[in-house]
């Protein structure tokens, strides 16, 4: 039986983004990675993407009815064979199995049902696990009744049982709940609720769903902080106030968020003896750092010039400030004995508090769904979908997702008792809107470099698996893939991200223990000790326009490794439009040993096949 437990985020002071540099230059001098102390805490499941099981070619090549031809089907798996990912998202349509709308009357005979059947039969084969859900279900009335739920549990059994697809390893289901479908956190969680008792009855382990599948590419405007205090736009008239209460009170820091922008004097401290007598604290501030999201805010630390002594109370007041929204995301009060850390995720470590807080968004129970969904422990993993913003918000620094995600990662952990992180949907933010997102920057030969950045900074970040968007596309419009599901399965239609996203997923398997050593300005490296006796591989990407060069120590022992490099002009491909190894290297890591990459390029080491 499943028992919700509410759990407040450990008393931690979360890791500082540390600022991004807005330069980027080659490094004078290799920097050698710490033998030590740099492994990232993570449980890993692999790279893989985003699949539309549907078959969009040629239909003047047999059968023509919508299935996937059997010469068609044998270069995709070709495909997806040598990319080996760890994990794979499929997600269906109710009118594929269910056109009459009536639950209980299904046709699991569709072509778009025995296309789906068909790859997932292959991926059971191959042992790569499938993560699923359904696009739509979004009317509130429909979503949380128990029908939706018997609807979506008569799917996973027909999956699990009937067909036998082991593989399929988690329902999260519907996508993107809390992305303008007018649903609300407890309709999820009811919604949840359901989904258990149907799979109860259809004789499911409850641990098959995941979620929230929510959107959360916005966490990026507070840095990953999931749980803060806001006095939003609504409640800025009049002032609004947090005390807390400690004995031996001897000085504090905070941060706080604000937006639309960074003008004014937001916010004070006071400090009291007895509660009622209070005297305004000098504080300095940090200059305001813009944050790197679609609706950005501004970051801003604040701690004491001097602190009185003998404090027992600190009074913070946000006076009135029309048209700005503030949050405090965290503050840590310091004693004699030590410092506690309130992370701001309720209001149950305040002494007192006014009416007018809420959490960003306007949820006044309700934080971050995703953060929410790890505190309560209502799924079985924590699953969502994070889009970078390099290339819809010209000058996004490409390093920002590694600190965003870092916080986020320890937060979603500490709140939900460990629990596996996964990224359902990750990439680049299209320009533009559904069903009109621009994606033509998936075919530009930077996307391969900027997949694989992305790709190391969530690796080292701490998610445990991540899944790209997409594959060849997605639906009619969607031509976000590595190839265009349009055009002909031959070498020449595959996309530079291929060539990178494929080695990612092929030689950074399931068990693969990552590191994070340091990187210099504009590189990202990544160091991983492969499961069993597989040996290491070794990423390095770089953002400079010069050569980089990186010394990695590990204990490797001698070692052969195949060198891979992407830059545009120079991608090494075999017959079938595959990576093929530059080089060949003979090396020991024990007391460090120098690697390069190439300008605006991507190297990848392995000992892997």
């Amino acid at each position: 039986m499943h028992t919700r437990l509410t759990l407040r985020r450990a008393l931690a002071v979360p890791v500082v983004a540390v600022a991004l540099a807005g330069t980027v230059l080659a490094p004078a001098a290799p920097i050698q990675a710490a033998p030590v102390d740099d492994a990232v805490r993570s449980n890993w499941l692999g790279f893989g993407y985003n699949q539309d099981p549907l078959y969009r070619g040629r239909h003047d090549i047999p059968p023509g009815n919508g299935e996937w031809p059997d010469s068609e089907f044998r270069k995709l798996t070709k495909r997806t064979d040598y990319m080996n990912p760890g994990l794979v998202r499929i997600m269906f349509n109710r009118p594929w199995f269910n056109p009459s709308e009536k639950v209980g009357q299904y046709n699991w005979d569709t072509f778009q049902m025995r296309n789906a059947f068909r790859i997932l039969e292959h991926y059971k084969k191959q042992g790569t696990k499938v993560v699923t859900g359904m696009w739509g279900l979004n009317s509130p009335d429909f979503y949380t009744s128990p029908e939706a739920a018997t609807l979506q549990a008569d799917l996973m059994r027909k999956l699990v049982k009937d067909k036998g697809f082991t593989n399929v390893v988690r329902y999260n289901g519907i996508n993107e709940p809390n992305n303008d479908k007018g649903l609300k956190y407890a309709n999820w969680v009811t919604a949840t609720a359901n989904l258990r008792a149907a799979f109860d009855r259809a004789g499911l382990e409850p641990d098959l769903i995941g979620g929230p599948d929510t959107a959360e590419a916005s966490i990026a405007a507070q840095e990953g902080d999931l749980g803060s205090m806001s006095v939003p736009k609504a409640n800025a008239g009049t002032p609004q106030n947090l005390v807390w209460k400690r004995v031996g009170l001897t000085g504090f820091s905070a941060r706080f968020y604000r937006t639309p922008d960074a003008r004014g004097v937001h916010w004070t401290f006071q400090a009291s003896k007895n509660g009622t007598d209070w005297t305004d604290i000098d504080v300095q501030e940090t200059a305001p750092v813009k944050t790197h999201a679609t609706t950005p805010w501004y970051r801003v630390d604040v701690s004491p010039r001097a602190f009185p002594d003998g404090t027992k109370f600190l009074r913070l007041t946000m006076p009135p400030v029309q048209g700005i929204e503030r949050a405090v995301s965290k503050v840590t009060l310091f004693t004699a004995s030590g410092a506690t850390t309130d992370p701001m995720n309720d209001l149950a470590l305040t002494h007192s508090h006014s009416s007018g807080w809420t959490f960003p968004g306007g949820g006044t129970t309700v934080q971050d769904w995703w953060l929410q969904s790890a505190m309560d422990r209502e799924v079985a993993q924590y699953e969502a979908h994070f889009y970078v913003h390099e290339v819809d918000i010209p000058g996004s620094p490409p390093e920002y997702p590694e600190a965003t995600l870092t916080e986020a990662v320890k937060q979603l952990k500490e709140a939900s008792g460990g629990g596996s992180v996964i990224l359902g949907e990750t990439g680049m933010k299209a320009p533009g809107d559904d069903p009109d997102k621009d994606y033509n920057f998936a075919k530009e030969p930077a996307q391969a470099v900027r997949m694989a950045d992305l790709a190391v900074q969530e690796a080292r970040a701490g998610v445990d698996g991540a899944m790209a968007w997409c594959l060849d596309g997605y639906a009619e419009k969607t031509s976000c893939g590595m190839w265009d599901h349009y055009e002909p399965l031959d070498p020449t239609t595959l996309r530079p991200w291929f060539y990178t996203w494929s080695l990612l997923c092929r030689y950074l398997p399931a068990g693969t223990e990552m590191y994070a050593p340091p990187q210099p300005t504009g590189v990202r490296v990544l160091k991983a000790k492969l499961p069993g006796d597989k040996g290491w591989t070794f990423v390095l990407v770089n953002r400079n326009s010069t050569t980089a060069r990186v010394s990695i120590t590990a204990p490797t022992g001698r070692i052969e490794l195949d060198k891979y490099v992407y830059t545009e002009g120079n991608a090494p491909v075999d017959s079938d439009g595959f990576p093929k190894a530059a080089e060949r290297l003979t090396a020991s890591f024990d007391n460090g040993k120098e690697l390069s990459v190439a300008a605006n390029g991507v190297a990848i080491f392995t000992t892997a096949s």
